[in-house]
C-alpha cells in the first residue's frame, strides 16, 4: 500500500481529527477537514482521495449530507461512516448508491478502522485500474475516446448489457457516439463473430425503411430490379442497431414488433414467412415515453424495446475530455492525409473547452479537421479556434470581416452559402443541398459546424 494514497479524515472534535491523523499518516497522505464543508472543499481541489473517514453529527452540515455531495463530486470514492453516536444512521432510510462502504462506531478497537480503510482504498485501487483499463479498450477497439466520469458510466453499462441480450435503448444528443457505443456491446457479446447491421430511420421513408430491414423480391415494387436480402436476414444471430427508432412510422412499428416477438418476417412482395435470431439495438435522441403518450410511438412496441438506458452524455458535460479528444483526431488526421503534424496549444485547448459544442464530439472532429486544413501556423492558438467558431467578443466583428485570415474568411463565407439557400429554400435542408451541390447529410454536417439551424 504505497503512501502516495490520499485518504480524507473529517470531525468536527480536534482531539478525534488530531488522533486519526496520527493512526494514518505513516501510510497515507492525510487531509484533515473539520466540517462538512471543508470536506467538500477539499475533494474538489483534490483528485486524487481514495478514502474518506467521516464524523456524522457536525454542525451545519452532517455527515451523511457531506456525503451525498462527495459521491456527486468524486463518485468512485468509498466514505466510511466513523461516529460516537450509535443508532444515529440507519441504512434503510437512504438510498442503495448512497450507502456507506462501512459504517465504524468510535471506541471499537482502532484494528477495525485500519483494516476497513486499507480494504477501502485497496476497492479504489482496483475501480481506478478497472476504469483506466476499460477507457483505453473502448478507445482502441471502438473508439469511444474519454475516462470522465460520465463515460466510465457508459463503459460499465456496456460492459454489463453486452453479457446478456438485455434490451437497450442508447441515447443521447446528435454526435454523441451512439452508433459507438452500439458497435462496442455487439463485439463484446456473444454475438461478436456474426454481423452487426447498422440503419438509420431519420428522413426515410417507410418503403425505403422496410425493404433496408426485410428485404424484398424482385418486381416487389417500381425499381425492384432484383432480389435483396433485409438487416434482419443479414444480420442473423448478430445484432442490428436501429438509430433514431422514435422516427418509425406506425405500420413500420408493428412489423418491427412481429419481429421482436416471434422473430419472423416477410420480405416485401414474398408470401414466404422468414425467422430470425437478431438482437435489437435502439437509439434516439427523443423521448420515446413522451412519443407513446401523444400516440405517435405503440405502447406495446416501446414495453418491448424498454430496458437498459444508456445516455451518452454530451460534451459540454464532459469537457476535461476534449484534450484527448483533440489529440486523438490530430494524429489520426494528418496521418492519414500525409500532413505536416501540428500542436493545439493549451489556450486553443481551453477555447474548445469553453466551447458548448451543439454537434458534439462529431463537431469538436470536424473542427480539429478544419483548424489544421486552414491554419497556416504550426501551432494552433485560441485566436485561431475563437476566430472558427464565431467566439470574438461583438467589438471584433468589424475586424473579423475585414481579416485576412483565412480561416476565418472561410467559415464566414460557407455560412453566408448555406443560409443564402435555406433562405431561399424556406429551410428545405435537402432543396438547398441541392443548390449547393452536396449530398444533404453533408450540408447537415456542416451545418452543425457552423452551428446553422434550420427554420
Amino acid at each position: 500500500m504505497g503512501n502516495h494514497y490520499k485518504i480524507l479524515l473529517v470531525d468536527d472534535d480536534p482531539r478525534v481529527l488530531e488522533m486519526l491523523d496520527q493512526l494514518f499518516k505513516n501510510e497515507y497522505s492525510t487531509l484533515l477537514a473539520s466540517s462538512g464543508k471543508e470536506s467538500i472543499e477539499l475533494i474538489q481541489k483534490n483528485e486524487d482521495v481514495a478514502a474518506v473517514v467521516m464524523d456524522i453529527k457536525m454542525s451545519e452540515m452532517d455527515g451523511v449530507e457531506a456525503a451525498r455531495v462527495i459521491r456527486q463530486i468524486a463518485p468512485g470514492v468509498p466514505v466510511i461512516f466513523h461516529t460516537g453516536y450509535p443508532g444515529d444512521f440507519d441504512e434503510d432510510e437512504i438510498d442503495e448508491r448512497e450507502r456507506p462502504f462501512d459504517y465504524i462506531q468510535k471506541g471499537e478497537p482502532v484494528s477495525k478502522l485500519t483494516r476497513s480503510v486499507r480494504n477501502a482504498v485497496e476497492s479504489f485501487r482496483l475501480k481506478k485500474n478497472d476504469h483506466a483499463w476499460m477507457a483505453e479498450h473502448a478507445e482502441q477497439n471502438y473508439g469511444l475516446i474519454g475516462d470522465s466520469a460520465p463515460m466510465q458510466q457508459v463503459y460499465q453499462l456496456i460492459r454489463r448489457v453486452s453479457a446478456s441480450d438485455t434490451k437497450v435503448i442508447i441515447m443521447g444528443e446528435t454526435g454523441t457516439g451512439k452508433e459507438l457505443a452500439a458497435r462496442a456491446i455487439h463485439f463484446n457479446s456473444r454475438r461478436k463473430d456474426s454481423h452487426f447491421a447498422f440503419l438509420s430511420c431519420n428522413r426515410k421513408s417507410p418503403d425505403i425503411i422496410e425493404s433496408e430491414l426485410f428485404g424484398h423480391i424482385k418486381g416487389a415494387f417500381t425499381g425492384a430490379i432484383e432480389n435483396r436480402i433485409g438487416l434482419f436476414e443479414y444480420a442473423n444471430h448478430g445484432s442490428v442497431f436501429l438509430d433514431e427508432v422514435g422516427d418509425l412510422d406506425i405500420s413500420t412499428q408493428g412489423k418491427l414488433l412481429r419481429v421482436l416477438e416471434s422473430g419472423e418476417f416477410q420480405s416485401i412482395g414474398s408470401p414466404e414467412v422468414k425467422t430470425t435470431d437478431i438482437r435489437i439495438l435502439c437509439a434516439t435522441h427523443k423521448n420515446l415515453e413522451d412519443l407513446t403518450n401523444g400516440g405517435h410511438f405503440r405502447q406495446d412496441l416501446y414495453f418491448r424495446l424498454k430496458g437498459i438506458t444508456i445516455i451518452m452524455p454530451p460534451l459540454r458535460e464532459r469537457r476535461g475530455d476534449i484534450p484527448k479528444l483533440v489529440e486523438r483526431f490530430k494524429d489520426k488526421f494528418t496521418i492519414e492525409q500525409g500532413l505536416p503534424p501540428k500542436i493545439f496549444d493549451t489556450t486553443a485547448l481551453d477555447a474548445l473547452a469553453q466551447h458548448d459544442w451543439p454537434g458534439n464530439v462529431r463537431q469538436l472532429l470536424e473542427t480539429v479537421e478544419s483548424l489544421i486544413i486552414l491554419c497556416d501556423s504550426d501551432i494552433i492558438v485560441a485566436h485561431d479556434v475563437q476566430s472558427y467558431l464565431g467566439m470574438l467578443p461583438s467589438s471584433d466583428h468589424e475586424a473579423m470581416c475585414k481579416t485576412r485570415n483565412l480561416a476565418i474568411r472561410l467559415r464566414e463565407f460557407r455560412r453566408s452559402c448555406i443560409l443564402e439557400a435555406l433562405s431561399e429554400t424556406n429551410g428545405n435542408v435537402s432543396a438547398a443541398a441541392s443548390i449547393l451541390g452536396l449530398d444533404p447529410s453533408n450540408l447537415r454536417r456542416l451545418m452543425k459546424s457552423l452551428e446553422i439551424t434550420s427554420q
